[in-house]
């Protein structure tokens, strides 16, 4: 069992249920069991699949695997790809995919960012569910965190140590010369509890505390910090929808990712006239988190027709 906070202020245990084939693909089925800790939303089952010809190119798969699975989980949040809001189907697992790519270094986070996520940390791990323990502190130096950011012990030792001359962490006393153990302090509970404390957002490059939120016309979008000029997909005929999402689809390099969206587009497709159009919507969520920016337009159509899906 583990409990993890993500950027966009998500708190949740993970629990680690198994392995098991992934129904005649080349691959497996990590099993997991999610507990909504922020509004009390339940259990959700996920699994993570990761095909047979990645593992043969991973390094380190074995030693790795654990803490990566635990960031596919984090950044399924952080992207939309999956939330405790999505719908669910009874005792239906949620596949997410688990990629060569997890693998590789993160991008760094800047320094505005992690400490977002350190304060955020602090409070959930530190004040709302603590460990049982009179002298419970929050050990920032955890390896599922600096690759969830891309970041060192260095660099939240330091930004820890800003955020402590702010008032915001009591450090804990150690004998190590570099410490990442500390307690959250009142300053900083009342921060994340007031009504302008921080706003829940998806964006690992482009976290902010405040912002401006506009909509425009029919269907519109939600647009962060600006005004939507694009053309709004929302009313577009299913076959032309997804023609465009192919259109799209076609403009990805990665070869096998580019396949994989397409082969996804065409089980949601049809999945229009057989029924299941809920899971086949999920997978393909699941398949584009990395392509959110070009795919996200489109989302507003797809719920109109997952709402259709499922009333049919």
């Amino acid at each position: 069992m583990k409990t993890l906070v993500t950027l966009g202020g998500e708190c949740f245990e993970a629990a680690y249920i198994d392995v098991g084939n992934a129904d005649g693909r080349d691959g497996v089925l990590y099993y997991f069991k999610l507990k909504d800790l922020v509004k009390d939303r339940g259990l959700r089952n996920v699994s993570i699949f990761r095909s047979g010809t990645d593992r043969v190119f991973i390094k380190d798969y074995d030693a790795r695997v654990e803490s990566v699975r635990l960031n596919v989980l984090r950044r399924a949040f952080d992207s939309g790809a999956f939330s405790f809001e999505t719908p669910i189907v009874p005792d239906r697992y949620h596949e997410l995919p688990l990629r060569a790519t997890d693998f590789q270094p993160q991008k760094p986070a800047d320094d505005q960012t992690i400490r977002r996520f350190l304060k955020l940390g602090g409070y959930w791990l530190g004040f709302k569910h603590p460990a049982l323990s009179l002298n419970s502190y929050v050990d920032f130096e955890c390896a599922e965190d600096f690759d969830y950011l891309g970041g060192t012990v260095q660099i939240f030792y330091r930004n820890l140590q800003l955020l402590s001359e702010q008032g915001y962490f009591r450090a804990s006393v150690v004998s190590h010369p570099i410490s990442l153990k500390v307690r959250p302090t009142a300053k900083l509970i009342e921060e994340i509890e007031s009504p302008e404390g921080f706003k829940t957002t998806h964006s690992r490059g482009e976290v902010k505390l405040t912002q401006n939120i506009h909509m425009h016309g029919p269907n519109a979008r939600i647009n962060v910090d600006s005004i939507d000029n694009s053309t709004n997909i929302a009313s577009v005929s299913s076959e032309r929808l997804f023609v465009r999402l192919r259109e799209t689809a076609s403009t990805i390099a990665d070869e096998s990712q580019r396949a994989q969206i397409l082969a996804r587009l065409d089980d949601l497709e049809h999945a229009k006239e057989s029924g299941g159009f809920l899971l086949a919507y999920q997978s393909f969520i699941a398949s584009v988190a990395d392509y959110m920016t070009i795919f996200g337009p489109f989302i507003p159509a797809l719920v109109v027709t997952v709402g259709r899906g499922a009333s049919s």
